[in-house]
């Protein structure tokens, strides 16, 4: 999210004095229902117009990493022979 939201500033030519994203998952629901959610907080820092906080929180929820993590994950484990 932050090499995102920085490379979102730089395009935009945004000066940003943050970019910090804390993440924390958190799982919800029980049993064959129970699934991981990532909550976020993003902290911009002042000196923001309120457009450029938008874009920049934009960016955040619109990532490439976020995008794959917003689908089902599925695992595939393969054992090497020796």
């Amino acid at each position: 999210m932050v090499l995102t939201m920085a490379a979102v500033a730089d395009h935009k030519q945004i000066t940003v004095q943050t970019l910090e994203v804390q993440v924390t998952p958190q799982a919800e629901g029980e049993g064959r229902d129970e699934q991981t959610c990532f909550r976020s907080a993003i902290r911009l820092g002042p000196g923001l117009t309120p457009r450029e906080r938008r874009l920049l929180f934009n960016a955040a929820r619109t990532c490439e990493v976020h995008k794959m993590l917003s689908r089902p994950v599925l695992f595939a484990e393969t054992l090497l022979d020796e």
